[in-house]
């Protein structure tokens, strides 16, 4: 008992000296927050990949699958997936789009913000299969 309350004492008359305990506290809270930011950063980067793993898997099991019933051929797959760009999208004019076996291939420029939102709206398009992202961000 007597050892943790001088290891109690101790710590605060680091933290509280005079001359060095504001710049102690300082460094203290600029640890914690670079630690916070750092564990935010990978739960982001691993929620990210588990969602790409299991868009991966379904797309898998789509094409095992083959073409759903009512399949549309790709002409009008393509007519489709224009007409849905121009609900998610002001830049439809900058996106090409080819379709093949329900596979829709994206060329073009499209901004930085919008790239992931097109990309994921394509992918629920009726007669899509799955989706190759060649467009590039701009901004």
């Amino acid at each position: 008992m007597l050892t943790a309350g001088a290891a109690v004492g101790a710590t605060i008359m680091y933290f509280a000296d005079p001359s060095r305990g504001k710049a102690r506290r300082v460094d203290l809270w600029q640890r914690a927050m670079r630690a916070t930011r750092r564990g935010g950063h990978v739960l982001t980067k691993h929620a990210e990949d588990l969602l790409n793993r299991a868009k991966g898997a379904i797309a898998r099991a789509n094409a095992a699958l083959g073409p759903p019933e009512g399949y549309a051929n790709d002409k009008a797959t393509e007519e489709r997936v224009r007409s849905w760009l121009s609900h998610v999208t002001q830049h439809t004019a900058a996106i090409q789009t080819e379709v093949a076996g329900g596979v829709v291939t994206l060329r073009g420029t499209v901004p930085r913000p919008t790239h992931r939102h097109v990309v994921d709206e394509v992918l629920t398009v009726p007669g899509v299969t799955g989706v190759r992202d060649h467009l590039a961000s701009a901004g």
